[in-house]
């Protein structure tokens, strides 16, 4: 018998395509004889190649005319029992018109205006493109609005639609195998245990006074704790000063700088490939960031206890991207210097 064909694009963000992971499973389970290609990204694509629900991945470049042009070669004369455009990206909804496929699912997102006396919609994608899906769901990206905004709620619905039993809800993230022997190296020069607190640009936006906050909470907590500093990449300005009293170590393959470290209750790494990221998230006792999206997704796959660290201005934008199922705490800054672990 012929498989089913399903294609899905994810070309987003590490912690987006996690976050959407459950469904992979959901697909599987109610339709065991599957066949799923997905289109991502070459960033998320590092993560995507160790899924085991895949058969087939095909990395575009966010380029409309050769992303056309690659997907028409790819998808050539085949037709897609099922088809979900789960990426919200702007392209991607243009790509959607030469896939053929009889359930074309996706999530359209709305945002309320008002101009004098009127009060109107504005819907993305528009309304042409649109016309092309028959399985879909509204997204409000209005952030105090509590009622359809949660996007793995929302991937469930689209599940439901299609008469899909929801068979599983826990994020799902697969360790590479290729970075278990390099994190087994680093080990050795690191306590068994520790906690992970992640770092990346998102503390850019942070006030002076909070970022003294946050780095007296990294220290007090160091008190009585092991810890484990990672450092995500592009410019992070926080870690000049933390570098100051912790010392942050650059990760590579030779391991040089592990071999000199005496480690003494904290140390910071920087230049982690993701992958083994995720070991150090694995082997942790606890994993504290603030709300970098690949550090809460890979933790809830993998049953880790979890902390936010944000400004309560961002509690509402953030709760949509909280998993259903996953050991979540949130601290909000103003209330950080009195929080306990």
């Amino acid at each position: 018998m012929k498989k089913k064909q399903i294609l899905i694009f994810k070309t987003d963000r590490i912690g987006d395509f996690i976050n959407f992971s459950p469904c992979l499973r959901i697909i599987k389970s109610n339709i065991p004889d599957s066949e799923i290609s997905v289109v991502c990204s070459s960033y998320n694509h590092q993560i995507i190649k160790n899924y085991k629900e895949i058969d087939k991945t095909i990395i575009i470049e966010k380029n409309l005319i050769k992303d056309f042009i690659k997907i028409k070669k790819f998808t050539n004369k085949k037709f897609y029992d099922y088809f979900f455009q789960m990426d919200g990206n702007n392209n991607s909804y243009y790509l959607s018109l030469i896939i053929k496929s009889k359930v074309k699912s996706t999530i359209f997102f709305y945002k309320n205006k008002s101009f004098l006396f009127l009060k109107f919609k504005i819907i993305r994608p528009n309304f042409f493109l649109r016309k092309i899906f028959n399985n879909y769901e509204y997204c409000d990206e209005d952030y105090n609005n509590k009622i359809n905004t949660h996007y793995q709620s929302l991937y469930f619905k689209l599940m439901s639609n299609l008469s899909f039993k929801i068979t599983h809800k826990q994020n799902i993230f697969y360790l590479d195998s290729f970075f278990k022997d390099k994190y087994e190296v680093i080990s050795k020069y690191i306590p068994k245990k520790f906690i992970l607190f992640h770092i990346d640009d998102k503390s850019n936006i942070l006030t002076s006074n909070d970022k003294t906050k946050l780095i007296n909470f990294i220290l007090n907590l160091n008190k009585n704790r092991n810890i484990i500093l990672t450092v995500g990449i592009g410019k992070i300005d926080i870690v000049n000063e933390i570098s100051k009293i912790i010392k942050i170590v650059s990760y590579n393959d030779d391991l040089l700088e592990f071999n000199s470290i005496n480690f003494n209750k904290i140390l910071g790494i920087k230049d982690l490939p993701l992958n083994l990221l995720a070991y150090f998230l694995n082997y942790s006792e606890l994993n504290i960031s603030m709300h970098s999206g690949s550090v809460v997704h890979i933790s809830t796959a993998l049953n880790k206890k979890l902390i936010d660290v944000l400004d309560a201005g961002k509690n509402n934008e953030i709760d949509r991207w909280i998993p259903v199922i996953s050991s979540y705490q949130r601290i909000n800054f103003d209330k950080l210097e009195n929080f306990k672990i």
